[in-house]
């Protein structure tokens, strides 16, 4: 049985998110969990296996999934992949961003469906990638706080627009570990 490492994150109470962008060539970070909300988008990287929970996948160039739920393990593991430029950008954030009652507002209903379905963990269709793509690629690099923190909304929206695919399956269960770490895929930057 394998150990699964249970992940402390950087993330503040002051920030309203962490996000990084990286280049590598290996998917090397091991199983884990975290209390935050993670939305991890994946390009260059056909045949790395994606684990979330129960559910194990090959996924394509391109791959975009949110995982909503502090006890699904999960991570990104090498495959069959050859690519030498896998882009990744992971963007955690707390789950008491959005308030019970922000969420309760109508503008708010497709997000708070779409963070429900994460529970199990979710992946999107690569429509909705083509649709975010540029917010995704401008997230990293925005230096204004406010202009990322309304971005980082509008990706948000338009991704629970969509018809995502729940992953993990309402029978799995998992295991405690006891292991933990503040590594978190690489130095978050405190933002917003």
């Amino acid at each position: 049985m394998q150990k699964i490492l249970t992940e402390i994150s950087n993330l503040s109470e002051r920030d309203c998110f962490n996000i990084i962008e990286r280049h590598k060539s290996k998917f090397t970070y091991p199983i884990h969990r975290h209390t935050e909300f993670e939305l991890n988008y994946v390009q260059n990287a056909a045949g790395v296996q994606r684990i979330i929970g129960d559910n194990i996948e090959t996924i394509g160039d391109f791959d975009l999934a949110l995982i909503g739920n502090e006890n699904l393990e999960h991570v990104w593991q090498q495959g069959t992949c050859n690519s030498k430029d896998i882009r990744e950008i992971t963007i955690q954030f707390s789950p008491k961003l959005f308030s019970p009652a922000i969420l309760s507002k109508n503008q708010f209903i497709s997000i708070k469906k779409m963070f429900e379905n994460a529970r199990h963990g979710i992946v999107f269709p690569t429509e909705a990638i083509m649709k975010v793509y540029n917010i995704l690629d401008s997230l990293a690099t925005e230096k204004d706080g406010f202009i990322q923190f309304t971005n980082f909304l509008l990706l948000l929206y338009y991704l629970s627009k969509f018809e995502s695919r729940p992953l993990s399956s309402n029978t799995f269960t998992n295991v405690s570990s006891g292991k933990e770490s503040r590594h978190t895929h690489g130095d978050f930057p405190r933002l917003c």
